[in-house]
C-alpha cells in the first residue's frame, strides 16, 4: 500500500478547495434565479471563499506539523524558530507570570518538555483574519520563506475587507461577477504560494537547526 506523502496531502487540500470554489462561483449565474435570489447568492460567495482559504491554511500547517513531529526531533536538532513557536504555543509565553509558584511550575514543565523529542502543537494561530501579516508570521514560526508584499498584501486585505463586511451584515458593499472572479483567483493563488513554501521547507529541511 502506497504511503501518502506530504506533497500528496497538500495537493489534495488545494485541489478539493479549488473544485469547491469553481462550483460556488458559478452557482449564482448557472440557473435562472430572480435578481433578488442572485444577489443573495453572490453576497455569500466571498465569505465561503474566505472560509476555504482559512481552512486551507490551518490544515496545510497542521499537515506540516504532523510530518515534522513524526521525525521526533530533539531540541538541539530543531531550528530555533520552530522551537520558540512550540514553546510559545504550548506554554503561552505572552501570559503574565507574576505568581512565583506559577513560574516554578512553568520552568518544571518547560524542562520536561525540552528533555525529549519536541512535539509541536498542531493548533495553528490564524487569529481568524488570515491576511499577509498572519501568513508571514506563520512562515517565520516555521522558518519558511515569506510571501512577497506585492501583490499579496493588497489581495488578502481586499479579500478580508469583503469577507468582514459581508459576514457582519454590511450588505451595502456591491458584489459583482468581477469581484467573485477576482476573489476566487486570490484564494487559489494564495493556496499555491503557501503550498510551495511548505513543500520547499520540508524538502530543504528548513525545520532543522543550522
Amino acid at each position: 500500500m502506497k504511503t501518502v506523502d506530504i506533497e500528496d496531502k497538500i495537493i489534495y487540500e488545494v485541489d478539493w478547495r479549488t473544485n469547491e470554489i469553481s462550483i460556488v462561483k458559478t452557482i449564482p449565474f448557472l440557473f435562472k434565479f430572480s435578481n433578488g435570489q442572485q444577489e443573495v447568492l453572490k453576497k455569500h460567495t466571498i465569505p465561503i471563499f474566505y472560509s476555504l482559504w482559512e481552512g486551507f491554511v490551518v490544515e496545510a500547517f497542521s499537515i506540516y506539523t504532523r510530518e515534522i513531529n513524526s521525525l521526533r526531533l530533539l531540541k538541539d536538532e530543531i531550528c530555533i524558530n520552530l522551537l520558540v513557536h512550540s514553546v510559545d504555543t504550548k506554554h503561552k509565553l505572552k501570559q503574565s507570570r507574576t505568581d512565583f509558584d506559577k513560574q516554578v511550575l512553568f520552568i518544571q514543565e518547560l524542562n520536561s518538555y525540552l528533555d525529549g523529542s519536541i512535539e509541536i502543537p498542531v493548533n495553528v494561530p490564524t487569529e481568524s483574519n488570515v491576511n499577509l501579516k498572519v501568513i508571514n508570521n506563520l512562515c517565520r514560526r516555521y522558518n519558511l520563506k515569506l510571501l512577497p508584499e506585492e501583490p499579496y498584501k493588497k489581495w488578502l486585505d481586499k479579500l478580508l475587507l469583503f469577507r468582514n463586511k459581508l459576514s457582519h451584515g454590511e450588505y451595502s458593499i456591491p458584489v459583482e461577477r468581477t469581484h467573485i472572479d477576482e476573489m476566487s483567483r486570490i484564494v487559489i493563488s494564495s493556496m499555491h504560494e503557501v503550498s510551495t513554501r511548505i513543500l520547499e521547507g520540508f524538502h530543504e529541511k528548513s525545520y532543522l537547526k543550522l
